[in-house]
């Protein structure tokens, strides 16, 4: 117990106010999504209360384009009575208000705390995955060991995280965090930890189910070890890589979901809704969710939103929608970009772009990003180039 106190102590002394109020937001991405909400919403009344959210918004390169998109996603959606859309809209403006916060506060030692956090958090994650499928496969008579895996969204696992395929996402990022900090720590025990991380979350990714979670490895760990010139991890990593995909040329049925076919038809019959959803309204969409409230209109495919990154936010926003948070995401893009330029983290800077390469990559076919966990976390590895830039910024509007 002494040494488990001097660890916290070691970790958790000695930040601000501000930054254990991140910690818990952070925390909270591993519970249901509701506690996230409801933590930041806190988090958003305190800042209020303190008088410091106007200075928060200003302090943000291009904060206003994401709250005008935001608001205008709302307005959109009640106008066409997609009510949920609407009340979507605000809960995404609630989740961009504190990523501004957040963009303010973070540190080189705060990330690497979360990031850390993160992983260990997870391993919960996967206990809770394990009795989960432990009660699945005793509801359907089966012996664990078979590790069946159903087609049925409620015979998969999916954690704290309300569906299979958002845990799947959030999988591929606690993934690529550990290859990140694996990168930076040079002991063996903490080197095996990250691996045995790696594994007991790759094994909760089969549990779930999503096939399509494992495609953005094949490239963004390569990816990341090439990028930092760790040759000899890079080399590993091909290998596995070409193992496992030896292996499943030979034995396709160790993905027990052989139902390939069928959902890419219904995949297609999706984006056919959604590409006439566009048709009629191309320039704002219909707001938040747009997919839900048309589909039955379109006699589409009865799902949530339109399994494509491309395709739904166009269904949504509309092409004005997309280019107003274009902006946003367009400064933050060039704060990365000179990450990578000034060679000031490349780690970092790998993380941030696997992370982006997944969302790509994985979106071709699901759009599991659109969530308030999944979303969080993406936004707050996009975000961290600003350990670099915020002071440099405050610094210049100083000297202006």
């Amino acid at each position: 117990m002494d040494k488990i106190a001097a660890f916290l102590h070691r970790k958790l002394d000695n930040f601000s106010f501000d930054e254990y109020l991140i910690m818990f937001v952070v925390c909270t991405i591993f519970l249901p999504f509701y506690c996230s909400i409801i933590a930041i919403i806190g988090v958003l009344l305190y800042l209020t209360i303190q008088g410091r959210m106007k200075t928060i918004i200003q302090s943000v390169p291009r904060s206003k384009f994401a709250i005008a998109f935001c608001l205008l996603a709302s307005l959109v959606a009640a106008f066409h009575q997609n009510w949920l859309g609407a009340v979507c809209g605000i809960g995404i403006l609630v989740i961009f208000l504190f990523i501004f916060y957040f963009r303010t506060v973070i540190n080189k030692r705060l990330f690497e705390l979360l990031m850390d956090a993160c992983c260990i958090i997870s391993l919960f994650c996967v206990a809770w995955a394990l009795m989960e499928y432990m009660r699945i496969v005793h509801r359907l008579n089966y012996d664990f060991m078979m590790l069946v895996i159903e087609d049925s969204p409620k015979n998969r696992v999916n954690s704290t995280f309300f569906n299979a395929n958002y845990y799947a996402m959030m999988i591929e990022f606690l993934v690529l965090i550990c290859v990140y900090k694996m990168m930076q720590v040079k002991t063996k025990r903490r080197i095996i930890f990250y691996i045995v991380t790696i594994l007991a979350n790759l094994f909760a990714l089969y549990l779930t189910g999503c096939r399509t979670a494992w495609v953005p490895f094949v490239v963004t760990i390569p990816f990341m070890f090439l990028m930092n010139k760790r040759f000899g991890y890079f080399t590993a990593t091909m290998s596995a890589i070409g193992t496992g995909g030896i292996a499943i040329l030979l034995k396709p049925e160790v993905f027990q979901r052989a139902s390939i076919f069928t959902d890419f038809l219904k995949r297609a019959k999706i984006w056919t809704t959604a590409v006439k959803g566009i048709e009629a309204h191309p320039l704002l969409g219909e707001g938040p969710l747009t997919y839900f409230h048309i589909y039955k209109q379109y006699g589409g495919h009865p799902t949530q939103h339109a399994h494509n990154v491309i395709l739904d936010p166009i269904l949504s926003h509309g092409v004005i929608g997309v280019l107003i948070m274009g902006v946003y995401f367009g400064s933050n893009l060039k704060e990365i970009y000179r990450l990578f330029v000034r060679r000031i983290d490349l780690r970092l800077c790998s993380l941030i772009v696997a992370c982006i390469l997944t969302v790509l990559i994985h979106g071709m076919l699901d759009y599991t990003v659109y969530w308030v966990q999944t979303g969080l976390l993406f936004l707050l590895i996009l975000s961290s180039s600003s350990i670099y830039f915020h002071k440099e910024r405050a610094y210049t509007q100083e000297e202006v």
